[in-house]
């Protein structure tokens, strides 16, 4: 009975062990990573917009083995947009909070992203012919976004959808994908 008994008790105590040295490089709390991306402006936001790439810096603090909450802040800038004799872009500042659902748990594998937070968006818009004028202006919007990715080890692929204004939710909306890694761990 005893030794049924330790043998109980080693055998679990090597299984969480296990368990846990399975995460790797995500066995701790928090990630911080890189995540790139080519922007594609959709509907009328097409008008005003290019296609763009981005650069976002990363927080994800992984609350359970599925779960994780997410911080990202970058910036997205997009080409311009010529139409008639006026070129014009809307570039953004993005500060995103939001959640990372693994699907496989583990923190690998397949993911949908939610994501709610501000864009700062700078417009810039310029026309030519016998007057040229330009104008800017900077707005401070509220947007929010959903996504589907891939997480294998430190890199993971993403495609999401997000709108960067919810008042005209329908006029700023943008596809990304693109690719990131994780490059520190606490």
């Amino acid at each position: 009975m005893i030794a049924a008994t330790c043998l109980l008790s080693l055998s679990g105590a090597a299984h969480a062990q296990q368990r846990h040295a399975s995460h790797g490089f995500f066995k701790n709390g928090i990630t911080f990573g890189l995540d790139t991306g080519v922007s594609i402006p959709l509907g009328n936001y097409a008008d005003a917009n290019s296609v763009g790439g981005s650069a976002m810096v990363v927080a994800e603090y992984h609350l359970l083995d599925m779960l994780g909450a997410t911080m990202r802040v970058g910036f997205e800038a997009h080409m311009n947009r010529t139409v008639g004799l006026t070129d014009s872009h809307v570039h953004a500042i993005p500060v995103l909070l939001g959640t990372k659902y693994y699907l496989g748990g583990s923190k690998t594998g397949m993911f949908g992203a939610f994501e709610l937070g501000i864009f700062d968006l700078i417009q810039s818009s310029s026309t030519g012919g016998n007057r040229p004028t330009s104008t800017s202006a900077n707005d401070l919007k509220f947007g929010m976004g959903a996504g589907l990715g891939y997480q294998q080890d430190r890199w993971n692929v993403r495609l999401n959808v997000h709108t960067q204004d919810i008042g005209s939710f329908s006029d700023a909306i943008v596809i990304t994908t693109g690719i990131g890694y994780q490059f520190a761990a606490l």
